[in-house]
């Protein structure tokens, strides 16, 4: 599969991805699974909609951009075997979860200059899927980025895997801001991470501060 097949299908996954589980939230047969509805949102209409659809082309651009900029970086054309790459698979998204806790809790929670970028995100307490793009473009950048560097670190991979990266990325960012907890054997997982992802939206001094596993935060004492 090339690279650009790769983007495309992950790009139009997440949006139908966002679509649906944004229309789940508002289902009135789902309301008892919301997590908490904040009568007091302050982001909502036209100004949550604009930076969102903002948002999502600038990070649309900037993958696009960033993979093929370092393509020969990022990328081999050879034929590697499986092992190789589920290896390279698990590596980089755990090596990335890891960089994106140590930068959220550091970065984004303690250095002045990022926190006013990261209070962006943080302008909404109790977030739907849709909120998952109410960010600061420069914390879009600075994922993305780190995303592509650990790539760059254990790879290269074929442009098919990284779409499994990227789609790990991607995806997971939509479904821990959902908001929902179906009680469904199959969504529990889902859950319980939109769970903590909540409950650290509702302060800049709590912790959940891990993207993709909670393996982070319980080893170093900030799980809630």
């Amino acid at each position: 599969m090339s690279l650009l097949a790769s983007l495309l299908i992950v790009l139009a996954l997440s949006g139908v991805l966002m679509f649906v589980a944004a229309a789940a939230y508002r289902t009135p047969v789902l309301a008892p699974c919301r997590l908490k509805d904040d009568p007091n949102r302050k982001v909502s209409g036209k100004r949550l909609y604009v930076r969102v659809f903002a948002n999502m082309t600038f990070s649309a651009a900037l993958v696009f951009a960033m993979a093929y900029g370092a393509y020969d970086l990022l990328f081999t054309e050879a034929d590697v075997p499986m092992w190789r790459t589920a290896v390279q698979l698990v590596a980089i998204l755990l090596v990335y979860d890891f960089l994106y806790y140590l930068m959220h809790r550091f970065a984004f929670h303690q250095w002045a200059w990022l926190k006013k970028v990261h209070a962006v995100h943080h302008t909404v307490r109790h977030p739907n899927a849709v909120d998952s793009l109410y960010l600061h473009p420069l914390e879009t950048f600075l994922g993305l980025f780190l995303l592509m560097v650990c790539t760059a670190a254990l790879g290269p991979v074929t442009p098919a895997a990284f779409g499994v990266v990227f789609g790990a990325y991607s995806f997971l960012n939509i479904l821990v801001h959902c908001g929902l907890d179906i009680p469904i054997v199959g969504l529990r997982t889902i859950g319980f991470l939109a769970r903590k992802h909540d409950l650290h939206h509702t302060s800049m001094r709590g912790g959940n501060f891990a993207s993709i596993t909670p393996i982070w935060d319980r080893l170093f004492g900030t799980a809630e």
